[in-house]
Formats: C-alpha cells, sequence, structure tokens
C-alpha cells in the first residue's frame, strides 16, 4: 500500500532531536522535481549561544510522490493534489493523497470528479471547468488500522465544501440546516470536540455535526472577532486553532505601506466549554470576544503557515529550543499596489504573547521561500 522512502541513516536521531521543522518547495524553476528539503527548527534558530547540535552536513531531502501542490497538512501529513489537470476543457483529472513524507505511507483521497456540484455561484460562462482545491482538513492522524475514523474536509471552487472518510471512494455532500445557509464562501476549519467548525467569508463561524449519518452545517455565531484597526492600512487573517481540547480563532493583522504589509500583531480568542454542546440550531448572536481573549498559552507553542496549513500546537518539552507561549510562524506578504510593482516578503519568525515582540528567522535563501509548512516528521526511527 505504502511506498516507502528511506531517510540518510546519520539525519535520523538529528531530526528527532530538531523537530518540528519546515518542509521546502522546489523553487520556482524546479517545481516538477519531487525532492524537498527539510529544515529543522533548530538548524532555523541556531545562533553562536547554540552549538550543541551543529547543522547536518547535508540538508535532510523528503521524497514526494506528486509533482503538484500543497492542499493541506496536519502535523506530519501532507495533502497533496497531482495537477494533470487540462485547462480551458471539461477534463478533470486530478489525484489527491495524504502522505507521510517520512515514512512513505500514503492514502488516496476519492477523485475530485466526484466533489458535488452546488451550483455556479456566479462563475462566467467562458470560465474554465476546473475543480480548484483550497484547503483540506485531516480529523486526525491517519491510522492504517483504522483509516475510516479519520474524517477529511475539502474547501473547493469558492469555498464550496463536501467530506469524506479516509477510503471512501466518493466525495459526500454536507446537508444545509436551513435553505438561508450559503452554498459558497467558507474559507477555513478545524475539528474540535467530534465535529468541524468553518468559517464564512462573512466572518459567521458554523458548526458540522451528524445529524444520523450525514454531516450538516449550521450556524453558531453570528461574528468572529473584530478589531479595532488603527489605520485603514491594517488587514486581518482569520486562523481556526484547535488546541488542547479548545477551539481557538487567531488573528493575524498586518500593516499595509509602502512595503509588502507584514505582520504587527496576533490576537488570541477561545470558543467557551457551553458553546460545544449546543443545540445544533440553537446560534449565539452577541458572543463577548472580548471576555475570551486569550493571553497566554503557557507552556505550549503555536504554528501557524500558509492557508492551506492546519496549525498545530506543541509544548515546549516536545523539541529541545521550543519556546512556549509563542507563535512561530511563516507566510508570505505581498504589496499589491500595481501589479507591476508589487513586492513580495517571505516572512517567518517568533511571536511572543508575553512581550508582544517579534523575532524574524535569519533571513536565508532556506527561509525566503513561499509555502514554507511547518510539520513534525512522524515516523522517522
Amino acid at each position: 500500500m505504502a511506498e516507502c522512502y528511506e531517510l540518510p541513516q546519520d539525519c535520523n536521531n538529528l531530526a528527532i532531536q530538531q523537530l518540528p521543522g519546515l518542509i521546502l518547495p522546489p523553487g520556482s524553476l524546479e517545481r516538477s522535481s519531487k525532492t524537498h528539503q527539510f529544515l529543522p527548527l533548530k538548524q532555523i534558530i541556531n545562533k553562536d549561544d547554540n552549538q550543541d547540535s551543529p547543522a547536518p552536513s547535508k540538508p535532510l531531502m523528503l521524497t514526494i510522490p506528486l509533482a503538484g501542490k500543497y492542499c493541506g497538512s496536519y502535523r506530519g501529513w501532507l495533502i497533496l493534489e497531482d495537477r494533470n489537470e487540462e485547462a480551458f476543457t471539461d477534463k478533470i483529472n486530478k489525484d489527491m493523497l495524504v502522505l507521510n513524507p517520512v515514512s512513505g505511507e500514503k492514502f488516496e483521497l476519492p477523485h475530485v470528479s466526484t466533489l458535488p456540484p452546488y451550483g455556479t455561484g456566479g462563475v462566467p460562462s467562458w470560465y474554465p471547468r476546473s475543480c480548484s482545491i483550497e484547503k483540506v482538513v485531516l480529523s486526525c492522524c491517519p491510522n492504517p488500522s483504522e483509516s475510516n475514523s479519520c474524517l477529511v474536509l475539502a474547501i473547493y471552487n469558492y469555498g464550496q465544501i463536501a467530506y469524506c472518510k479516509l477510503g471512501n471512494r466518493e466525495w459526500r455532500s454536507i446537508g444545509f440546516g436551513h435553505s438561508s445557509i450559503d452554498h459558497e464562501g467558507y474559507l477555513d476549519a478545524v475539528y474540535c470536540h467530534d465535529r468541524f467548525y468553518v468559517l464564512h467569508v462573512t466572518k459567521k463561524l458554523f458548526v458540522c455535526n451528524f445529524d444520523g449519518s450525514d454531516l450538516c452545517i449550521n450556524e453558531l455565531i453570528n461574528s468572529v472577532p473584530r478589531t479595532r484597526n488603527s489605520s485603514f492600512r491594517t488587514f486581518e487573517h482569520l486562523y481556526l486553532v484547535e488546541a488542547q481540547g479548545e477551539l481557538l480563532i487567531v488573528v493575524r493583522r498586518k500593516d499595509d505601506g509602502d512595503q509588502p504589509a507584514l505582520t504587527s500583531q496576533f490576537l488570541l480568542y477561545k470558543l467557551d466549554s457551553d458553546s460545544y454542546y449546543r443545540d445544533k440550531h440553537e446560534k449565539v448572536n452577541d458572543y463577548d470576544w472580548d471576555k475570551h481573549q486569550v493571553r497566554s498559552l503557557g507552556d505550549y507553542a503555536l504554528f501557524l503557515g500558509p492557508t492551506q496549513m492546519q496549525p498545530f500546537t506543541l509544548p515546549e518539552s516536545e523539541a529541545s529550543g521550543l519556546k512556549g507561549n509563542c507563535i512561530y510562524y511563516t507566510d508570505q506578504s505581498v504589496n499589491a499596489k500595481g501589479c507591476k510593482n508589487k513586492q513580495i516578503r517571505y516572512e517567518a519568525g517568533v511571536y511572543n504573547l508575553e512581550t508582544a515582540c517579534f523575532e524574524q528567522f535569519p533571513s536565508t535563501s532556506s527561509t525566503q521561500k513561499m509555502h514554507m509548512i511547518w510539520i513534525i516528521p512522524h515516523g522517522i526511527v
């Protein structure tokens, strides 16, 4: 079932000592390459006062079987989409895999042609009838002996959603609890307390519960956190995060100016325990997010990355050099004030929640790539 790839023997223990780390896609001139570099966190932040674990003489390389794109990741697993689609045709020929890039274990996801078509949503008739996978979310790390215990939710084609169990041959439609609920426009999702929570472009939070054997979506909260912007040049990106059994909403603020917009602040909020167990038709109209702001992660560190990546947390005791109550982040920042002069900067660093201070990772060719994804390299023995 799984095609396994062996790592260099001298890298095994080192990778364990320095997990987690960044998996780096090939450069723009090497998009067909199947070899990706894994950069351990300790190697990224290694300084003169931290020489107890020297960087390996050779980078740790991982083999990825599909020369396609990332459409999701969860801790040590990647969700990959093959790019065999013929543009401007009706033909869709995309394969999708859930892959452990270290052990080589993989699971096939249903073909994208089985995703439910909810409607055109105003898409122009001339637009190619393709299928754009925006994000795939896992409920847990796949277990070969219990693969059907892992639920998978896909966000695709302008924010439509569908789901399956790992091992299913087709994607399944999600039932809409009320006719007024939008079929499109969903931005992010996370699995927490045995259900999916989904964020909509209107800043509403929805919950997906099983009604018998079917998954149904209902509105839970009519508005997610809205912070007071200090400037019209400030904009925000929201993440849904499961952290130690709690649902967090992380607000990432960026200040745009003459330079590419850079992260200026992170704000964290949580859903109260009563909200997890509300009746599926009971929604909250005025949730007090300020009352539920999270000011500390304790001994845990939070890892954020590109939109496709599922954020995760780790205790600082899990890895040497890891700092608790910090956010480790990567991203691409763009100043789009005119396409011809568009500037791009790749952010990577650490944000301390207690001091509200940023520490940028050393600027190297390795940390200046887009779509850098944090993973925990499970499977190294």
